[in-house]
């Protein structure tokens, strides 16, 4: 008989433990890779960037995200899972904080270039350094609490963004707009963070857990009865290839990418909207374009565990259809301070929700020993949605600028097309993992391509 769930699921408080440490890793992870974002109408006034610039340069970063999780996640689902994350997470993490670090030492980042090609590399980690994260985390958490878990653990980002994004905000301020301070001290703060990670990661904590999971009548993630056998296969076809075989992971792996359009799009967009259209100081420009990671983050923990119930699929069809029509209205956001707040936070809403479901709905359906592996290709993904930033920054070029609206409105509609597919997609070639509609559901695939029974 299947046990009722409450909403607030019962789990071991071992996994409430992992919860914080690692939603403190994940959280500094998002913020370095935000500050870009959150500095660049002072990089624009130093060097005179214009928007089609801007948009390559975000393009590059992003597609560099993409470059290692593969690689990276494949090589740490071998070199060990659970506890044993850390091994292979430490190193990304000494990657990206220190590339971060280096950007901001005024002697290194003396030209717009030297700061993009510093920020690639560090991206080339980061990404790798997400994907790992965010696998770690369910490791720690039994399957049937697992949309919970990694709608919760993805609040980092924004709920992380918002708080540090709020500092940097005052720093800007209150330093006359030293962009490069943030750069030096958001690196400083993770060592303390990795400290703690790295001392509850241990073999015996994770048994721990394990035990009162089994003990509490739920799953844990990581069985080991099931090993051998999953090893034996993978083996033979490998890890990639049986990923690749199942619908469901390369739906959601195709469906990153337009999420990512409308993810990296309100990233790229807003803030200088609201700088040069609006005419917002920079640095209110930089704090209130950061409105919307307040429902962001709620609503990556509604959605999260709404999909532990109704489905992963059901809860991404709404949150494209969703995220579709309220897009269109994010050029209003000049009309008002009550517009500004509202309409943010109505797209904040669904906006983070969407990786929090797919990542979801990688991990139900990703063969067992290849969870990291699935994540890996999920997060690879992001070099197609990398493009994002360089054909908003067209479009706004040839509406003529950084303060013509007609480029940014070309921008939001491009977006909206984009939710339009990610719905389709998910309605015509996916199926539900969990909940009442698992194998009732219908889709253009089989059942067995998605590795659900009927």
């Amino acid at each position: 008989m299947e046990k009722k769930q409450s909403f607030i699921p019962r789990v071991p408080a071992v996994s409430w433990g992992a919860m914080v440490v690692l939603w403190l890793v994940f959280a500094l992870n998002s913020t370095v890779r935000e500050l870009f974002n959150r500095t660049s109408p002072y990089m624009v006034d130093e060097w005179g960037v214009d928007a089609d610039a801007m948009g390559v340069y975000g393009t590059i970063m992003q597609i560099c995200m993409g470059v290692l999780p593969l690689l990276f996640t494949n090589w740490s689902d071998k070199r060990g899972q659970g506890w044993m994350r850390k091994y292979s997470l430490i190193w990304v993490a000494v990657g990206y904080m220190v590339l971060t670090f280096l950007v901001g030492i005024s002697a290194i980042s003396s030209g717009i270039i030297v700061v993009v090609v510093l920020l690639a590399a560090r991206n080339l980690f980061a990404g790798a350094g997400e994907s790992l994260e965010c696998t770690a985390i369910i490791e720690w958490w039994p399957k049937e609490a697992r949309g919970w878990a990694a709608g919760l653990h993805h609040t980092g980002y924004p709920w992380g963004t918002l708080v540090t994004g709020l500092i940097i905000s005052v720093m800007l301020a209150k330093s006359n707009g030293d962009w490069r301070l943030p750069f030096l001290i958001m690196p400083a703060i993770a060592i303390p963070i990795w400290i703690i990670y790295w001392l509850f990661s241990r073999q015996k904590t994770f048994e721990k857990y394990q035990n009162k999971a089994v003990e509490m009548g739920l799953t844990p993630t990581l069985d080991s009865a099931d090993g051998k056998e999953e090893v034996e296969i993978s083996n033979k076809e490998g890890n990639l290839m049986r990923c690749l075989k199942n619908a469901n992971v390369l739906v959601a792996t195709i469906i990153t990418i337009v999420a990512l359009v409308m993810f990296l799009g309100i990233n790229f967009w807003l803030n200088p909207y609201l700088a040069f259209v609006a005419e917002y100081d920079y640095s209110k420009a930089a704090a209130y374009s950061l409105l919307y990671t307040i429902t962001g983050g709620l609503g990556q923990i509604v959605w999260g565990r709404i999909s532990d119930f109704i489905g992963r699929k059901n809860s991404l069809m709404f949150c494209f259809a969703w995220l579709a029509v309220w897009v269109l209205i994010l050029p209003q956001v000049k009309a008002g301070l009550g517009a500004l707040v509202g309409i943010q936070l109505c797209i904040g809403f669904c906006v983070n929700a969407l990786f929090a479901l797919i990542y979801a709905m990688v991990q139900d359906s990703a063969p067992k020993g290849a969870i990291g592996t699935a994540m890996g290709l999920n997060v690879t993904a992001s070099i197609a949605g990398a493009a994002t930033p360089a054909i908003l920054g067209g479009l706004i070029a040839a509406g003529g600028g950084w303060s013509s609206a007609s480029g940014y409105q070309a921008g939001v509609i491009f977006m909206c097309v984009c939710m339009v597919i990610g719905f389709l997609l998910v309605l015509l070639f996916s199926h539900e993992t969990v909940g009442k509609r698992r194998g009732k559901d219908w889709a253009l695939v089989s059942y067995k391509r998605a590795g659900i029974e009927d």
